[in-house]
């Protein structure tokens, strides 16, 4: 994460004084793993394109206009007005102690008059107020600049879409016009005819090393045969060459019914793998899904859940796949790779997820508006789905009649933590309309 630090002042202000909170909050903000530039002073007469070309050949993902004195707000908005395509921290300091005596350098005052200019003139500041070592300021920088991250990251990420929306699912559907507009996510169309002819090209050795690997990392099943582990690998290996090739951060497939019928062999562990290798992967072509499960990937850093909302009851929800699930998110290392056995040839992630806070989310359009529904749960303890199909169940802080009334799709992501107030953040930013239930 990136963020370019511009000092404010004004020249009749002690800023010797806010100097050295100045010096603070940069070493402190460091220490959380925060790239920062910090630009030349910004005064009342400052000539700003000098600090503007400082900033946008950093690239940072965010801009921090750092109040530290009171200051004319013309050069800040002038200055705001050359990295308008950055989202954008107001960050005024409120009064201190020194000698039992609360003192100014004048900062929240200039800071709440530039929060208020740039918001006058069409700009939407983050405004922070608080000393550089108080927890709650820190952590709010901090917050923002990872959620600016995740946006910039987003506006640059391309997913595979492997076929197409799967069974007539509208809602896995998207517009790529309007994608591209409000998100940035370019989408790459891949024939799914074209994965089955690159089967053919797999080496042997390749699979074969491929296979070992998966054995010595997670738990197989004793029912497993040596020959599905083999076809599973060849799979993943095309996958992960089409990721290098094309450079994707994402891929989406769909699986019926092209690989549960012609090929005879469906890719829920291959994407599973991928998936904890730091690819984003879902099922049954599922656009907007992937879309959310990548915001979750790129804020956390996760192997990122999606599944099925297959039963509501009491205040739970019970999320299952028909086989796909990061493997390293089992709650029991006797849990792993199975056989699929009732409706599809091939095998499948048989894992129950280990239990812990976790946020659901899924993005949607309705009538043309995009949307976010987002809720806070934790995964309690749980079984597979009919003794075969990965799982987790979420005992949801909310009201559950408010999760159903706005249930976006039967798909919903899943990141371990509390992330609510980065997802709303950067629904803020993207201007799509956040939902929390």
């Amino acid at each position: 994460m990136k963020a370019a630090l511009i000092p404010l002042y004004h020249s009749d202000y002690p800023f010797e004084r806010a100097a050295s909170f100045l010096e603070e909050a940069v070493h402190r903000l460091k220490r959380r793993k925060l790239e920062v530039l910090v630009t030349s002073k910004v005064s009342e007469s400052s000539e700003t394109r000098r600090v503007a070309r400082e900033v946008l050949n950093f690239d940072p993902d965010a801009v921090i206009f750092f109040v530290l004195t009171w200051i004319e707000a013309p050069a800040a908005v002038s200055l705001a007005r050359e990295l308008s395509s950055y989202p954008m921290i107001v960050w005024g300091l409120r009064m201190y102690y020194e000698s039992g005596r609360r003192e100014s350098t004048g900062s929240l005052p200039g800071a709440a008059v530039l929060k208020a200019s740039l918001e006058a003139v069409g700009y939407r500041p983050k405004f922070v107020v608080g000393l550089p070592d108080e927890a709650e300021a820190l952590d709010d920088v901090y917050r923002y600049c990872l959620v600016a991250s995740a946006v910039k990251k987003l506006s640059r990420s391309k997913i595979g879409l492997v076929g197409y929306a799967s069974m007539g699912m509208y809602t896995a559907m998207f517009d790529p016009i309007s994608m591209r507009s409000r998100l940035g996510v370019d989408v790459v169309h891949i024939d799914t005819s074209s994965i089955f002819k690159e089967l053919h090209g797999i080496k042997e050795d390749e699979a074969l090393k491929a296979v070992e690997g998966w054995k010595k990392k997670y738990f197989i099943e004793s029912d497993v045969r040596e020959e599905d582990l083999f076809m599973a690998a060849k799979i993943y290996l095309v996958f992960k060459k089409l990721v290098e090739e094309l450079r994707l951060e994402g891929l989406t497939v769909k699986c019926q019914y092209e690989f549960s019928k012609d090929l005879g062999f469906v890719p829920c562990v291959p994407i599973s793998v991928l998936a904890d290798e730091g690819v984003v992967c879902s099922c049954e072509g599922d656009v907007p899904l992937t879309v959310t499960m990548l915001v979750f990937h790129y804020l956390t850093k996760q192997p990122i859940y999606y599944g099925d909302l297959v039963d509501i009851r009491d205040n739970r929800v019970y999320l299952s796949s028909c086989g796909f699930a990061p493997l390293s998110l089992s709650a029991s290392p006797k849990m792993g790779i199975g056989v699929h056995k009732y409706f599809f040839k091939g095998l499948r992630s048989g894992i129950v997820l280990r239990e812990g806070e976790v946020t659901l989310a899924r993005l949607g359009v309705v009538r043309g508006e995009y949307r976010m529904h987002v809720a806070l749960g934790k995964i309690v303890e749980t079984e597979l789905r009919q003794g075969l199909f990965p799982a987790a169940e979420i005992e949801l802080k909310g009201d559950i009649n408010a999760f159903i009334e706005n249930v976006m799709s039967q798909h919903y992501a899943l990141a371990y933590g509390d992330l609510r107030s980065h997802l709303r953040a950067l629904c803020d930013m993207v201007k799509v309309k956040y939902i929390e239930t």
